[in-house]
């Protein structure tokens, strides 16, 4: 008897220690149990919407969750800092966890509240959405492809490696190829409610601020030939556009740096998002406003400091409603602002962020299962 019970045992550890070595090898994306099996799970979580027009549920599945999970995880600090300002190391796993799980139903809770509040005035990611988001995504492995030379190392297929190479460039952003993907559709989303809450943006845009593109050739003061030389190179410039090349080809060609081609300004002469604070010359901005859209200056000259004069060709146009709705830096501004630096928010990102807002404080997440939940941490989830 007592030789059948050893046995026994001696047969668990050493299952034990097999589970324990296949633990250890690289493991695929999933969520993993104490011995090291790969869990079977659908759902995560069920948030309930209620904004006012009676509660609306969704089910968050498993590859949603993980997907907000990782990313966290990936860009997870080894302190938190509270509302107070108090800074707390987060010297356990059980901490870290805990802190990922907390951003991350944050995340999830606001991402679910947008869903709940573009449903209401008929916004949804449709399958046109995604397959174009597909598409643009086999775009930038094809241009990986294009540009390997048949030396690399690697076991698998040219897509299978232009897709790891993807990946590496998004990680270095501190992203993943599916968070990209999230932050894409939540961003659509996003652009498409702010239009539809606002039907006279237009008007306010182009009331409050302003945007040109510019061909801009800069020179040495003083240097006669540096002059000579950028006065030729603005006066081809000029030729090509009247002949009716764009402005975006003709920038391409004589600003290679292309730095200050394309500006946005508000009706104070700020230019928006200058890190530095820069304001348009009353004479370039008085030009500018002069303009019809569309049109472009003569050639203007001016100077930039005490050492550099330049020649420029400045093209005012219309600012577009959905690069102000989209998520881009400067766009998100003038949306934001009634101008550069205020200190008030528009009445139309007020209104946005108010019905968001009354969403978001309704909200409800409910674990699909504790067990699984319990289960979800820093050492499990891969």
């Amino acid at each position: 008897m007592t030789k059948k019970i050893c046995r026994i045992l001696c047969l668990v550890l050493t299952l034990t220690l097999l589970a324990l070595t296949f633990a250890g090898c690289e493991k695929k994306p999933g969520l993993y149990a104490w011995y090291g099996g790969r869990m079977n799970v659908d759902h995560v979580m069920t948030i309930h919407v209620d904004g006012g027009e009676g509660e609306k549920t969704y089910e968050v599945s498993f590859d949603e969750y993980r997907t907000v999970f990782m990313y966290l995880k990936k860009n997870v600090s080894d302190v938190i800092q509270d509302s107070d300002g108090k800074v707390t190391a987060l010297s356990t796993d059980a901490e870290k966890t805990a802190a990922i799980k907390e951003v991350a139903e944050e995340i999830l809770t606001k991402y679910y509240s947008l869903v709940a509040v573009c449903e209401k005035y008929g916004i949804s990611i449709t399958e046109e959405d995604k397959q174009q988001y597909k598409e643009s995504y086999q775009r930038k492995l094809q241009t990986y492809i294009e540009s390997m030379d048949g030396t690399e190392e690697y076991e698998g297929t040219a897509e299978e490696y232009a897709a790891l190479l993807y990946e590496r460039t998004l990680s270095l952003l501190g992203t993943t190829p599916e968070y990209f993907e999230f932050s894409y559709y939540r961003s659509l989303l996003e652009q498409r409610l702010k239009m539809a809450l606002a039907s006279d943006l237009d008007v306010y845009i182009n009331q409050s601020y302003y945007h040109y593109k510019q061909v801009l050739i800069p020179y040495t003061k003083g240097d006669s030939v540096s002059e000579a030389k950028a006065r030729e190179q603005i006066l081809a410039a000029q030729d090509k556009l009247r002949g009716g090349a764009d402005m975006d080809t003709v920038i391409k060609e004589y600003c290679p740096n292309e730095e200050y081609t394309e500006v946005y300004f508000d009706s104070y002469g700020n230019i928006v998002g200058s890190a530095s604070g820069n304001t348009m010359g009353s004479f370039t901005m008085e030009a500018i406003c002069a303009l019809d859209f569309d049109a472009y200056s003569d050639v203007m000259s001016g100077d930039t400091d005490d050492y550099t004069g330049y020649f420029a060709i400045v093209q005012r146009l219309r600012i577009d409603e959905e690069f102000v709705c989209s998520s881009d830096q400067i766009g998100t501004m003038i949306y934001k602002f009634p101008y550069s630096g205020a200190s008030s928010y528009s009445t139309y990102y007020t209104n946005y962020s108010l019905i968001l807002d009354s969403y978001v404080q309704n909200t409800a997440l409910v674990p699909v299962s504790e067990k699984v939940y319990k289960r979800i941490s820093v050492k499990t989830m891969h």
